[in-house]
C-alpha cells in the first residue's frame, strides 16, 4: 500500500469513498433489489406478492432452460476460441512481422467493432438467407446443391449466430492483446535468441506468460458474454424459431416483457448472474499461479 495511504488512514476514506458509493448504486443495489424481487410475483401494476421459492422452481423445472443452458454454452465457448484464439495469433502477427501497413490491417480488424449491433445482424441475415444469401448463392454458383436454413435450426442456428457476434468482435480483444504483446520488454526476446530459442518457444515461454493477466481478463470478458448476450441474438431470430435459438437472456426477456412475470425474470436474472461470478472465480483460481511479474 503507498506509504501516503499507511500514514493517513483517512485519505484513503476520502479517496475510495467516492468509487464504493458509486459501485453500490450501480451494481449492489439493483442486485439486492433483483435478489428480493425473485422471491415475489408482480406483473409490474398490481402490489409484489412474496411467492418464495416458487419461481426458482418453475425455472429449473423449463424446458427452455435446458435449451437456454445448451445454447449459452455453445455461444461462451465458439465466442472464446473464435476471438481468442483468431485474436492471439493476429496480435503475434502484426507484432512480430516487418509487413508494411500493420495500421491498416489493425483497423480494418477492429473496423467492425464500431459498426452498430443492428448493421452487423443485417449484414449477416443477408449472408445466411436461405433463398438469396451469399453462402448459398455462392454454393449454387459452384454447381452443389448444398442448401442450408442457417438461422431455423437447433444448434446450427446458434452458431451461426456467434459467428456473427465473434467476426464483430474480434479486432477488439485482438488490439487489447496487441497492446500487452508490444509491452513486453524486447530484452528477454533477444536474450532466448542467444540461447537458441525458436519462435514458438518464445511465444509459449516468454509471451503467454508475461501476457498472462490481459489475457485472463479477455477470457473472463469473452466466456461470461455467452451468458449474456441478447442484441444480436434478438435482432437476428428472436430466439426462434420455436426456442432453437433461446439463451438466458432472451429468456429473461420474453419473461419480462412478453409474459410480465418480473419476479419470474429476476430468477433468471439472478441465475445469469450467479453463472457469470463461478467462472469469473473458477478463471481466478485455475490462474492464481500463472502470472509472471516483469
Amino acid at each position: 500500500m503507498n506509504i501516503l495511504f499507511q500514514r493517513n488512514k483517512r485519505a484513503l476514506i476520502v479517496f475510495m469513498a467516492p468509487l464504493i458509493m458509486i459501485f453500490m448504486v450501480i451494481i449492489i443495489i439493483p442486485l439486492g433489489h433483483a435478489f428480493v424481487m425473485s422471491f415475489t410475483e408482480w406483473d409490474g401494476v398490481n402490489e409484489a406478492a412474496f411467492t418464495g421459492l416458487t419461481n426458482y422452481k418453475k425455472l429449473f423445472t423449463s424446458p427452455d432452460l435446458v435449451i437456454s443452458l445448451k445454447n449459452s454454452a455453445i455461444f461462451s465457448v465458439f465466442l472464446t476460441v473464435y476471438q481468442l484464439g483468431i485474436g492471439l495469433l493476429f496480435a503475434f502477427i502484426l507484432v512480430n512481422s516487418k509487413i508494411k501497413g500493420k495500421k491498416f490491417f489493425k483497423d480494418a480488424f477492429f473496423l467492425p467493432q464500431v459498426l452498430s449491433v443492428s448493421v452487423v445482424a443485417q449484414l449477416w441475415i443477408s449472408v445466411y438467407h436461405g433463398d438469396f444469401g451469399l453462402i448459398n448463392q455462392l454454393a449454387a454458383a459452384l454447381g452443389l446443391e448444398w442448401r442450408q436454413q442457417w438461422l431455423s435450426e437447433p444448434v446450427k442456428g446458434i452458431i451461426a449466430i456467434v459467428a456473427a457476434e465473434s467476426w464483430k468482435g474480434m479486432g477488439y480483444h485482438m488490439l487489447i492483446l496487441y497492446a500487452a504483446m508490444h509491452n513486453v520488454p524486447k530484452v528477454y526476446y533477444e536474450a532466448s535468441t542467444i540461447d537458441g530459442a525458436s519462435a514458438w518457444q518464445q511465444f509459449r515461454n516468454i509471451t503467454i506468460p508475461l501476457i498472462a493477466p490481459t489475457l485472463k481478463a479477455c477470457f473472463i470478458m469473452a466466456f461470461t458474454f455467452g451468458f449474456r448476450a441478447f442484441e444480436q441474438i434478438f435482432i437476428m431470430t428472436k430466439g426462434g424459431p420455436g426456442n432453437y435459438t433461446y439463451t438466458l437472456s432472451i429468456m429473461l426477456y420474453k419473461s419480462l416483457f412478453g409474459m410480465q412475470k418480473y419476479g419470474y425474470a429476476n430468477a433468471v436474472a439472478m441465475l445469469i448472474v450467479v453463472i457469470c461470478v463461478a467462472i469469473m472465480l473458477i478463471v481466478e483460481r485455475v490462474t492464481k499461479n500463472m502470472q509472471v511479474e516483469y
